[in-house]
């Protein structure tokens, strides 16, 4: 049984809380036809995810197992065939497009379903070799992730939530890249080939690039006068604050040795106590902000 836990990668689909922003920021959350029909996206879309990672795992096995945390994972260190686990994969697939037509979620949301699907398969086939694409593909992720949750509720997307999304995204991938190549030292290029077009000055800039258009884009849109009519509060910018404050954290562990230089967004996120109250804290304040205050 754990090892089927672990080959879903089951603790990865907190990434998929990104669905439930739409059902926030559009002040909708307290609507439990509209939580609901987010809870079932987020089960559909999450076993989307798993039939990817487990693709991933299987073509990555050789490669994972030169990683001291992946090597234990279910496909590389030999507790599930390759065979087995590509069964299960297309198993949950198929469930995953099920619940969307059961329970009759937005066609839309489907579609992107199944978009991120066909771009993560081109993505474990060919594109994660592709320098600074892999980067952006990983963010784009993201994205769909934020879309996915608007079309479930059909609402239109906020552009500046979507530039958010990806540049915050894109901060987190490139400290993880980055802790990769502290981690595996000699053996960065054996696991993933791409970090050999990679080093740590270079990443460094990158990060710091991103980190600032992520803040400065929250910024801009929690005082966007669209944004504070539709929300009804010109308070929202003081939550910038905990944004500001999430992102130095991860600057700070990507530049130090905590977690053994672990830089894994899902990692931190379930290790770091700081991270954890940050986030805590962030949560509480638009809520108190937009559904009490």
């Amino acid at each position: 049984m754990k090892s089927f836990i672990d080959l879903l990668r089951i603790k990865s689909w907190i990434k998929n809380g990104f669905l439930f922003l739409p059902l926030v920021f559009a002040m909708k959350l307290l609507s439990f036809d509209l939580f609901s029909k987010t809870i079932l996206a987020f089960i559909s879309f999450s076993l989307a995810c798993s039939f990817i990672y487990i693709l991933n795992d299987v073509f990555d096995a050789e490669n994972d197992k030169l990683h001291p945390r992946k090597k234990d994972r279910p496909i590389p260190s030999g507790a599930v065939s390759k065979s087995k686990a590509f069964g299960i994969a297309i198993m949950l697939l198929g469930l995953s497009v099920g619940i969307s037509l059961f329970f009759k979620l937005n066609l839309q949301f489907l579609w992107i379903t199944l978009f991120y699907a066909v771009l993560n398969v081109a993505y474990t086939l060919l594109l994660k070799r592709i320098n600074l694409i892999e980067l952006f593909v990983v963010a784009v992720n993201f994205v769909l992730r934020v879309l996915a949750g608007c079309f479930v509720i059909d609402v239109m997307p906020s552009h500046w939530i979507l530039v958010v999304t990806f540049f915050l995204s894109l901060m987190l991938i490139l400290v993880k890249r980055k802790s990769e190549l502290l981690i595996l030292k000699e053996n960065a290029q054996g696991h993933r080939a791409v970090l050999k077009k990679y080093s740590l000055e270079f990443l460094d800039k990158l990060i710091y690039i991103a980190a600032t258009i992520t803040v400065t884009s929250y910024i801009l849109y929690s005082i966007d006068p669209l944004v504070i009519k539709s929300l009804h509060t010109d308070k929202l910018m003081y939550t910038s604050l905990f944004v500001i404050i999430g992102v130095f954290r991860f600057i700070q562990i990507s530049e130090g040795k905590e977690y053994d230089g672990e830089g894994d967004p899902t990692t931190i996120l379930y290790k770091d106590r700081f991270t954890q109250i940050i986030i805590a804290c962030w949560l509480t304040s638009v809520y108190l902000l937009l559904y009490v205050g």
